[in-house]
């Protein structure tokens, strides 16, 4: 059995939505089902404009009968407060900081459920968070390995967790190869990846982080329209080429000089580069030559289906 992988993230967004009518008001905004209510739930998804582009994403952990928690890596609490407070009407719900400490470690690795519950810490089931005296545990989005997020409430839950993981050998892995796993599962980074310049079903995220089944929700029209009688005309694609990563955002174009899209992430790994990019479709299926910097580039994978 490989090592458990440690990494310490930072969450830029620690937010308290409360009031009488913030259960029906998140539902009415979020791209996933937030219901049945019910304390426990945790619900990844995300955050859409009235055209149905991508603002930021999150996860909404229910805390009480009108309390949530929303919490996100890369989407500031600025950028997730504001959009939420230009929706809110006549409801009654606030938006504000948590006020929680935000200590935070990823576990990776088949033994990471057996260690957690070493530590007698809850385990969570699916969809849920499991909350304990100083952990608030739940699945991540990482890797194809198992992986678990835990908040911890007091820096020295934190310092006591990483000095336990060291002494079994755990391995503290860097943010670049956090970055290589989640593109290699096809997890797009928000807004880095996609962002309000984009549709959720660019990034296969429809059925995954965005449900047909719930009610009416911010920007559901538009991306029903899309998945139902519509197609994209782009879609977000894992790359690859040699030597160095060229420079963030930049453009990708064929041999003969037509734009195929833009990358949008890029990390170096060994003797090549790795990235993420928004591609033309069209350009993909014909099997285009791509060229970034004038060099040639590999499709890997798509972070969707296209046509053979």
């Amino acid at each position: 059995m490989r090592p458990l992988k440690v990494y310490q993230p930072a969450f830029a967004a620690d937010l308290h939505a409360h009031g009488e009518d913030a259960a029906d008001f998140l539902q009415s905004q979020f791209t996933n089902e937030l219901r049945p209510f019910a304390v426990g739930r945790c619900t990844y998804g995300l955050w859409l404009d009235v055209k149905g582009k991508v603002q930021a994403d999150a996860w909404v952990l229910q805390t009480g009968k009108e309390s949530f928690r929303i919490l996100s890596e890369h989407c500031s609490d600025t950028v997730i407060r504001s959009h939420l407070e230009r929706h809110i009407v006549a409801d009654d719900v606030e938006i504000e900081a948590s006020g929680a400490s935000n200590f935070a470690l990823t576990l990776i690795g088949e033994s990471a459920t057996a260690w957690i519950n070493e530590q007698g810490w809850p385990l969570p089931e699916t969809a849920q968070f499991a909350e304990g005296e100083g952990t608030t545990v739940f699945f991540g989005k990482r890797s194809s390995e198992p992986s678990y997020e835990i908040i911890f409430k007091k820096e020295e839950g934190i310092h006591s967790a990483k000095k336990l993981l060291e002494e079994i050998g755990a391995d503290t892995v860097s943010e670049s190869w956090i970055e290589e796993q989640r593109m290699q599962i096809g997890q797009p980074k928000v807004p880095q990846e996609l962002g309000p310049e984009d549709l959720p079903g660019e990034a296969a995220m429809v059925g995954s982080a965005v449900s047909l089944q719930k009610g009416c929700f911010l920007g559901q029209e538009v991306v029903a329209r899309m998945y139902n009688v519509g197609r994209p005309r782009r879609g977000l694609f894992l790359l690859k080429g040699l030597g160095d990563p060229p420079v963030v955002p930049g453009q990708i174009k064929t041999e003969q000089g037509s734009l195929a899209g833009t990358v949008r992430s890029a990390l170096k790994i060994d003797t090549h580069w790795q990235g993420v990019a928004m591609l033309k479709l069209h350009r993909v299926e014909k099997g285009s030559v791509l060229l970034i910097e004038g060099n040639p580039v590999e499709i890997v994978s798509g972070f969707m289906r296209i046509k053979n």
